[in-house]
């Protein structure tokens, strides 16, 4: 129970308790997440990716447990310490999760689902986007698109590790579940349906690219997962950026930005398919996915915004890096 001024060593026993009592819904769903991974991968084929897959698993695992044995089991006395352990440990392995994914999605040894996609792509469009574009294939738009595309990635940085670290109340809880269904929810998906996009499906012409389509063609060859399109998390993660910004509109900064995250969306959205590595389909699961994200977010904040007030003994869900901070939703 959250007794800051009453704090004693305990056993690993009386952590264990404290800690299941402590815990928060996206401390249970990361940690579901992360054995379901382990425990998937573990029945795969004999395989160095498979090896590989579970030495990741196991250690993501262990980091998740240990910091919410020793944070939300109070072992370690409420401070910074504690507020970093827990936003550390339950964050890095989810997102580090993503590398894992690249030698375990293979290690499945998957039937791959691109032809199926492409078919629902006929379905819904008449054809795939990726072909549709080709007539735009111009030095100075594949430049554009690609450019959104990488800056993805920044605003992973941006939108995220901030939030983590100086936010606080219900638009950090919204964030932070938000983020994490998006990328849990996506890679479990990615065991579902396994498939490597137009790219490798159908015949295009190279792509007309510089600076910019240099530098995601060398991301994607050594830090992409593989695997890994349907549901599209380039768009499911910067929608679900632009949706939360939306909502919370009336506060800085994002009165400031929502209407920047909203263009760079967009654009990263339309160049997901312009670059050939995402189906129709793949995107309108992102988006689905992006818009389960914020709803998500919206319901768990209602609910768990209280914590550690008010007579309750529960620690707050994210409790904050220096006391002065805490309690109250997040400043207008």
């Amino acid at each position: 129970m959250h007794q800051p001024d009453a704090y004693s060593p305990r056993s690993v026993r009386e952590a264990a308790s404290t800690a299941l009592q402590n815990c928060a819904l996206q401390d249970l769903a990361a940690m579901a997440f992360h054995v379901y991974m382990l425990l998937r991968v573990s029945v795969a084929p004999d395989s160095h990716e498979r090896d590989m897959a579970i030495r990741y698993g196991v250690a993501l695992l262990s980091a998740t447990a240990s910091a919410l044995l020793i944070a939300r089991g109070e072992v370690l006395k409420p401070g910074p310490a504690r507020s970093l352990l827990y936003r550390v440990g339950i964050f890095a392995p989810v997102v580090l999760s993503y590398f894992q994914m690249r030698f375990l999605l293979p290690a499945l040894q998957p039937a791959l689902v691109d032809r199926h996609l492409y078919s629902l792509d006929q379905a819904l469009f008449g054809t795939t986007p990726a072909l549709w574009f080709q007539q735009f294939n111009e030095l100075h738009i594949v430049e554009w698109v690609s450019f959104f595309y990488y800056s993805y990635f920044a605003l992973m940085i941006l939108c995220l590790i901030p939030p983590l670290f100086f936010d606080k109340g219900k638009r950090q809880i919204e964030m932070m579940v938000g983020g994490l269904v998006v990328a849990t929810m996506g890679h479990f998906v990615y065991t579902l349906v396994p498939g490597k996009g137009p790219v490798s499906t159908l015949d295009f012409e190279p792509l007309n690219g510089g600076f910019w389509w240099h530098q995601v063609e060398v991301t994607v060859a050594n830090a992409g997962a593989q695997l890994d399109i349907f549901p599209s998390l380039h768009t499911a993660y910067p929608m679900f950026f632009a949706l939360h910004a939306f909502g919370w509109r009336h506060t800085k900064p994002y009165r400031y930005v929502w209407f920047i995250l909203a263009f760079f969306s967009a654009n990263i959205i339309v160049a997901t398919m312009f670059l050939r590595w995402h189906w129709f389909v793949d995107v309108v699961a992102g988006m689905l996915l992006a818009v389960l994200a914020r709803q998500a977010g919206k319901f768990v904040s209602e609910r768990e915004t209280a914590r550690g007030q008010d007579g309750d003994e529960r620690q707050p869900v994210w409790e904050p890096i220096f006391p002065a901070r805490r309690g109250g939703d997040a400043a207008e």
